[in-house]
């Protein structure tokens, strides 16, 4: 990477560290962040730095809502006690995140899962998510072919939606709906009529979590489809949090959580597949097609590109079965930091629409939780599969 590619880059990397720390929507982030990047991927100048603040970030969203407090947020949230509503609601937290915790509870002789907003969260996002603004500058250098308001613009809605309980709750009955009896995969069924901006409840489920699946390379790749099939849907997924899969005992995958979703144009879903079966063929005219039909990339560097992903991925961009886990992560890390001109050339040209900023993000964090829990699987075609096939891909 040239000198002032790498200026500008850092630039808006010690901006955003800047933000994280003085900025509640900084903190969920790196929260976010902190759940599925092990340290030794990221990158050097700013490895131990981002590091940090990831550790900062981590420990703060261990840190529990107290039980006086769970009980005025519901009070308020359903203007009567809880004990009106639930038949029983366990003091004690069963999960804590950065925005939100979850309780055991039991609705009409049910078990059922209670989820809390922490007090005062949106409130505080809101108003720091003019801070955001301060991005715009240093992006907009380091990406000269973005749209940086857009991103920002787009960044702030969707972080808006996902401190909105109730919003949430209405997109998990939409997975729920969907899937239907799926033998693969499940979604519980939320209660709606008791959803509000700060609290839901749904349907308790029990089983496994992700990290200690029986058969990981079976759970992952049931998890990838479960993610990008979701495309063919019409919308994605944005969050896949390792804490939040569960394999239950009847085999199914369970997905927990819909705070980080949105909706998406089938027709961008179905250009994006056709760029993928492209780059499967190795095949630069279909692929150019598909690049600048997305607005992602410019046709005449449609080609370099091809050469310089197929390098950088290894393995991971053939067929068959390949190992995704952190050994994985490192060396492709490695690749690319053999490759920083073509790296820098495709960066300045490139773009991300401000549509596609949450479908990147899950994807990210997909094959980052994959990594995470380490996994074999043939990616390359279980995607082809699951962008053209949806929920229906074959797993194998």
């Amino acid at each position: 990477m040239t000198d002032d590619a790498l200026r500008r880059v850092d630039s808006l990397i010690r901006v955003g560290l800047r933000l994280a720390r003085s900025a509640p929507s900084g903190s969920v982030l790196m929260a976010v962040l902190a759940r599925v990047l092990e340290p030794v991927w990221i990158p050097r100048p700013w490895g131990d730095e981002i590091i940090a603040e990831l550790e900062v970030a981590r420990s703060a969203a261990r840190e529990p809502i107290e039980p006086a407090r769970v009980e005025r947020v519901l009070r308020h949230a359903w203007d009567m006690r809880p004990t009106a509503v639930l038949d029983e609601l366990d003091p004690q937290a069963v999960a804590i995140s950065a925005t939100s915790q979850v309780h055991r509870g039991v609705l009409e002789g049910r078990p059922a899962a209670v989820k809390v907003l922490r007090p005062g969260l949106a409130a505080s996002v809101r108003q720091d998510l003019l801070l955001v603004e301060r991005l715009l500058g240093p992006l907009a250098a380091a990406f000269p072919a973005v749209d940086a308001k857009g991103l920002i613009a787009e960044f702030r809605e969707r972080v808006l939606d996902e401190l909105d309980l109730e919003q949430e709750s209405m997109t998990q009955r939409r997975f729920h709906r969907a899937l239907g009896d799926h033998p693969l995969l499940m979604v519980p069924a939320p209660v709606t009529r008791l959803a509000r901006e700060g609290v839901s409840v749904s349907e308790w489920v029990d089983g496994v979590p992700l990290t200690r699946a029986p058969d990981r390379d079976r759970a992952a790749a049931r998890l990838l489809v479960f993610m990008v099939g979701a495309a063919r849907f019409g919308i994605v997924h944005a969050d896949p949090d390792p804490a939040d899969v569960l394999v239950v005992p009847d085999g199914r995958l369970a997905v927990l959580d819909f705070g980080a979703a949105r909706t998406v144009d089938r027709n961008r879903v179905a250009t994006a597949a056709a760029g993928l079966d492209a780059f499967a063929r190795r095949d630069p005219r279909a692929l150019a097609r598909a690049l600048d039909g997305l607005h992602w990339l410019p046709v005449d560097h449609v080609t370099p590109a091809l050469d310089l992903i197929a390098h950088v991925l290894g393995d991971l961009a053939h067929p068959g079965h390949v190992r995704l886990d952190s050994d994985a992560v490192v060396a492709v890390r490695d690749r690319l930091s053999e490759r920083t001109d073509a790296v820098t050339e495709l960066l300045l040209a490139g773009a991300l629409p401000p549509e596609d900023l949450w479908p990147a993000r899950g994807l990210l964090q997909l094959f980052g939780t994959i990594a995470g829990i380490g996994a074999t699987g043939p990616w390359l075609e279980l995607c082809q599969a699951a962008l053209r096939d949806g929920w229906n891909a074959q797993v194998r």
